[in-house]
């Protein structure tokens, strides 16, 4: 089959391409060799290799144009993708105008504008790069060429250039306003000692009794806090306040925010800057010991009931130590529980250390079960102070009976007592768990930090404080707001940071680089597709900056290449005459001379 290759052309790079479909880059195919004549004077040299004249700026641009769009066209990429990666990873806000960027969404944009910018600053550095000759240059040279080795590099350098977004991130909630906000009194204060004589002890004794097991872990007001240096056997908490917590502005506090309707049709309700408390547990050393007698308290119930707690605390600090232990199950079926030098005289094994801290926060919370969905820090820690009196009061209120006392309070003192101890049981002797009883005991520290708000509350509304002290705090005035909560892109802030850095240093050196090209006297010289001409044409150039005459140097050079063509030929008509014919050759009935039908002809003698 006949093969045609003017009809299929080979496009092996993009060379080919630009040269076939750029008409100033063509030169005629109808090259003559210089005849043998005299050596051309000088005059008649320069006359023939004119340099280039001078032109204008746009003069300058028409021979890099396609280099200088790949520019162009990645300097306006670099300036709207960082204005999108600040945008949405640096200020980590995924609206933009009406659009709203998800968490899914925005990995995939990364991903493909990544790896898309990274291409095309490839494309810009190195347009005409033959990887595989390059490559083979470089092994040649034993991997001597440091320009070499970071032409081949470009490509792995775009992939990692645009993995760097993509490092340690992960998704995170975000909220989106879009519906009604009301002025409300929100989050949580240390607890005020001075309203516990309003209220009664039945309601104390229920709310530590319910939440000693989970507060912790209730995810409507508590939620896992980031604290330096808590690991291990460390544990944080931030409590919020809660969606239930929160009241209407009004005189009396007894109107939640849900009251009404306003937030039935919304996604998610977000409480803009409210103060929280955060509490610490640290655990104590082995060696730490409470005075029995000084620091620790026995609490029983009537005779009847035979059972009992330990309740131990310390002042350390600004933190409170404390430790709790109940009445052993061998001790209460004999009901010695009312003896505590029986049970209460070793060392406690169940303690903790806790430390509070004062945040502002902005919290969002899920209008369907009232969950807290994400928590955003809107100022620093500061440590809170706690006393070691005020919570021994506030224990003596809710495991012993004052004298104004009724049933009620009586007998929900008692419940408060045994469930606690036969919680504390449960997991030391039944189902022995180390970590459940540290963990209830610290539920138990952190019930006044989360219900103090509610007692002024119940003072409030009851009216059992004097006028001048119903008011709320002003700290606790804020604002609630509904929308809806997505979840968004987020990641360590250096990637970002280092992407755009990265990305407008290579355009701003590139961009100096084509300055520098067009601010020449002269222009960059088209390429015509052949080798030695587009060397010649670059050397005059080279000698007319530097000065020099540039006389003979197209002839001598144009002269050398005659020399090698008239040699080559020579040689092989040399081939020709000196093999002899086949025997199976048929002379052709006409007598023409097979070297003569091959177009060979004698050569003159000198």
């Amino acid at each position: 089959m006949v093969q045609h290759p003017e009809r299929h052309p080979d496009y092996s790079s993009f060379e080919d391409v630009s040269f076939d479909f750029d008409s100033d880059r063509k030169v005629s195919l109808d090259l003559r060799l210089p005849e043998r004549k005299p050596d051309p004077s000088p005059l008649v040299t320069i006359d023939e290799v004119q340099l280039v004249p001078k032109r204008s700026f746009w003069g300058h641009c028409r021979p890099i144009w396609l280099p200088l769009t790949a520019w162009l066209a990645s300097a306006l990429f670099t300036v709207l993708y960082s204005l999108f990666i600040h945008k949405v990873l640096i200020r980590r806000d995924p609206k933009i105008g009406v659009l709203v960027f998800e968490a899914s969404v925005t990995n995939l944009l990364l991903s493909v504008f990544s790896q898309l910018y990274a291409m095309v600053l490839c494309f810009m550095l190195s347009p005409a790069t033959d990887w595989f000759s390059v490559l083979k240059f470089i092994l040649d040279s034993r991997l001597k060429n440091t320009w070499g080795i970071f032409r081949l590099a470009l490509p792995f350098m775009g992939l990692g250039f645009g993995s760097v977004l993509k490092f340690q991130n992960s998704f995170q909630h975000h909220f989106i306003p879009d519906g009604p906000s009301v002025a409300v009194y929100a989050g949580t204060i240390p607890p005020d000692v001075s309203v516990l004589d309003n209220i009664p002890a039945s309601y104390m004794a229920g709310f530590f009794d319910t939440w000693a097991q989970q507060l912790m872990n209730y995810p409507r007001y508590s939620t896992a806090w980031s604290m330096e240096g808590c690991e291990g056997n460390c544990s944080a908490i931030f409590l919020p306040g809660g969606m239930e917590i929160a009241r209407k502005v009004v005189p009396l506090m007894n109107s939640t925010i849900l009251q009404g309707g306003t937030f039935n049709d919304v996604d998610s309700i977000s409480i803009m800057r409210a103060p929280g408390l955060a509490a610490r547990f640290d655990p104590l050393p082995a060696d730490f010991r409470f005075d029995i007698e000084k620091e620790c308290a026995v609490y029983l119930t009537p005779a009847g009931m035979s059972d009992g707690l330990q309740m131990c605390i310390r002042q350390v600090g600004d933190s409170l130590a404390a430790g709790w232990r109940a009445c052993p199950s061998f001790t209460q079926l004999y009901g010695e529980c009312p003896l505590p030098e029986r049970w209460a005289t070793a060392p406690l094994r169940t303690k903790t250390l806790m430390t509070v801290y004062r945040q502002n926060a902005t919290t969002t919370y899920d209008r369907s079960d009232l969950s807290i969905k994400h928590v955003t820090p809107t100022s620093k820690q500061v440590l809170q102070p706690m006393s070691a009196p005020e919570a021994l009061r506030i224990w003596r209120r809710i495991f012993i009976p004052t004298s104004k006392a009724d049933l009620i309070d009586r007998q929900s003192i008692n419940v408060t007592i045994h469930r606690l101890a036969w919680k504390y049981r449960t997991y030391t002797e039944f189902f022995p768990d180390h970590d459940v009883p540290v963990e209830q005991l610290r539920n138990f520290l952190a019930v006044p930090l989360q219900f103090g708000i509610t007692a002024l509350q119940y003072a409030n509304y009851t009216m059992a404080l004097p006028p001048e002290k119903r008011a709320f705090p002003p700290e606790l005035l804020t604002v609630a707001t509904g929308g809806r909560s997505i979840m968004k892109f987020v990641g360590p802030l250096w990637t970002a940071w280092v992407f755009i850095v990265s990305g407008v240093l290579v355009i701003v050196l590139s961009g100096c680089g084509f300055w520098y090209i067009l601010m020449q006297a002269h222009p960059v010289p088209r390429p015509s597709g052949i080798l030695e001409v587009d060397f010649a044409v670059k050397l005059e150039d080279v000698k007319a900056r530097n000065g020099e005459s540039s006389a003979g140097s197209f002839s001598e050079l144009t002269g050398t290449i005659s020399e090698r063509d008239v040699t080559t030929r020579y040689r092989g008509q040399m081939r020709l005459r000196l093999s002899p014919p086949k025997s199976e050759d048929k002379v052709p009935a006409s007598g023409v001379d097979l070297r003569s039908s091959a177009g060979v002809r004698p050569l003159p003698r000198s």
